[in-house]
């Protein structure tokens, strides 16, 4: 059975098991293999395309060992899961969602859609959705053992072919086109795939047609070729961080690969990702950020809560996710975690009759008399006020 077949055929079986919705995006072709979850979405005026999102979660997943947990900007989680091949890019990736994932004492606040479209959706713990997460990697984990990586389009290979025969078979031209590289950073820099696919093909082509079957010579300029584009992209806008954690992890895979098929492939991949963390991510993944952000503090409320815990936990260097959290949320990390502590405090007050120092305590404040400073702050009122007024409102 072709891999394309075995991945639809066990989205069918999630599906029915979990009564989610499930769906494959194929990754190589741009495009979902069966109709992916549509809803109104904040990205599009027109609607959720669901594609820029999705194809974030399956990059992270294949950066993740197989499998990653995300949200889409509504709010809703998702888990994307693929087969890993060792010797060649991502090709399919299973989407599970949407699900509503929140705990017995986790209001649905944080999704921006109606409670009537909210209602329909089906409804996880954080335990179950990484359960979830964890069978489909296992499963698809048994793909990549069965099954070899696909082979490469006979179209586009035939076409590359030809353009090293005539470069070998004229010495003129064989002179290796230094001003292309810059042309190609510029293409990265201003998101301009196509054009940039099509001079990195000829850059790919020269490098071979001099190398010939020196691999390891072919294998140092693949990795020249791979910081060229890490800089454009960084200077189109991607994040200097993430996309030298992606070379770092890219550099590692260079000795795997062998041929030119699996080489082109490879680095063609990485080229459309470097691009997409630069032009297509930003607000799917900010967005992304915060509620996993949000979702990590509720889940450790009553705990000490670190800067580097809550980094960690979105994958991202501190300064990056501090500039993340004070872009989206106009505040610093600190300031977003007691604000999320005085939500819930609010909520115990009205609702139970626990002690003003029971309650600081249960949602993490050490002291009772900074978590009074910290409510009357946000809320205007002091604790004790505030209980009162929700008692006389009932």
């Amino acid at each position: 059975m072709e891999l394309q077949d075995r991945c639809l055929h066990l989205c069918r079986h999630i599906q029915t098991l979990t009564d989610v919705h499930t769906t494959l995006l194929n990754v190589r072709d741009k495009c979902f293999a069966c109709e992916p979850f549509r809803m109104s979405c904040q990205l599009s005026e027109n609607g959720c395309t669901a594609y820029h999102t999705h194809l974030y979660g399956a990059y992270e997943a294949e950066r993740w060992d197989g499998k990653y947990i995300y949200y889409c900007p509504c709010g809703l989680t998702f888990v994307a899961a693929t087969p890993l091949f060792t010797s060649a890019p991502m090709e399919y990736c299973l989407i599970v969602g949407p699900i509503v994932m929140s705990n017995d004492d986790d209001p649905d606040d944080d999704i921006t859609l109606e409670p009537e479209a909210l209602s329909a959706l089906p409804r996880m713990t954080t335990a179950q959705v990484r359960s979830l997460s964890e069978v489909l990697s296992s499963a698809l984990a048994s793909f990549s053992i069965d099954l070899l990586p696909p082979d490469v389009d006979s179209g586009s290979q035939a076409s590359f072919l030809q353009m090293m025969y005539d470069l070998t078979t004229d010495t003129p031209s064989r002179l290796y086109p230094i001003e292309n590289e810059r042309q190609f950073q510029e293409y990265i820099r201003t998101g301009n795939k196509a054009a940039a696919q099509e001079l990195l093909n000829t850059l790919l082509a020269h490098i071979y047609a001099r190398a010939g079957t020196d691999i390891p010579q072919i294998k140092s300029r693949i990795q020249e070729l791979l910081v060229l584009m890490s800089r454009a992209a960084i200077d189109g806008g991607a994040d200097v961080d993430e996309i030298l954690s992606l070379c770092q992890h890219y550099a590692s895979e260079v000795d795997s690969l062998t041929g030119i098929e699996a080489l082109n492939r490879w680095i063609g991949a990485i080229l459309h990702k470097f691009i997409s963390f630069a032009f297509d991510f930003n607000t799917v993944k900010h967005q992304n950020v915060i509620f996993k952000t949000n979702a990590y503090i509720k889940e450790h409320l009553s705990e000490k809560i670190s800067l580097d815990q809550a980094a960690e936990q979105v994958y991202l260097s501190k300064s990056y996710f501090c500039r993340i959290i004070k872009e989206e949320l106009g505040c610093t990390f600190t300031e977003y975690v007691n604000r999320i502590r005085v939500d819930r405090s609010k909520a115990l007050l009205r609702s139970t009759g626990m002690s003003i120092a029971e309650i600081a305590c249960a949602v993490g404040f050490d002291d009772q008399s900074y978590y009074t400073r910290i409510f009357k702050k946000q809320v205007g009122l002091a604790p004790g006020k505030f209980r009162e007024q929700a008692v006389q409102r009932r």
